[in-house]
């Protein structure tokens, strides 16, 4: 470690950022991507049995609705297993690092 590693080395501090309706919020968003899959089955189902491309479409449609949702859900569980990991907290001197080294790569063009 050099002296200006050190010099920037902060003391342990806590990382978690999660809310206080962590838990509410994550689980409401899974009730939300099962009623839009839900609504998107039935959207499809509907529309290829009475013949009518609006709800397929929609249907369709509605897939990237979940998928989005389902994103966010991930994260919601991601954040939460590794909230207390200290290999998953990225400080400013790991910053400093990258910019340094991405700084050198353009000097050298």
């Amino acid at each position: 470690m050099t002296d200006t590693e050190t010099a920037f080395q902060l003391p342990p501090h806590d990382h978690m950022f999660l809310g206080k309706d962590h838990d509410r919020a994550e689980r409401r968003t899974w009730a939300v991507i099962i009623l839009c899959s839900v609504m998107m089955i039935a959207e499809i189902i509907g529309g290829a049995l009475f013949g009518s491309l609006a709800l397929i479409a929609d249907g369709l449609h509605m897939s990237t609705h979940a998928g989005a949702l389902l994103l966010a859900a991930l994260a919601y569980t991601y954040a939460r297993k590794y909230a207390n990991d200290r290999n998953f907290t990225f400080g400013s001197r790991i910053f400093q690092r990258h910019r340094t080294r991405d700084d050198g790569a353009i000097d050298r063009l």
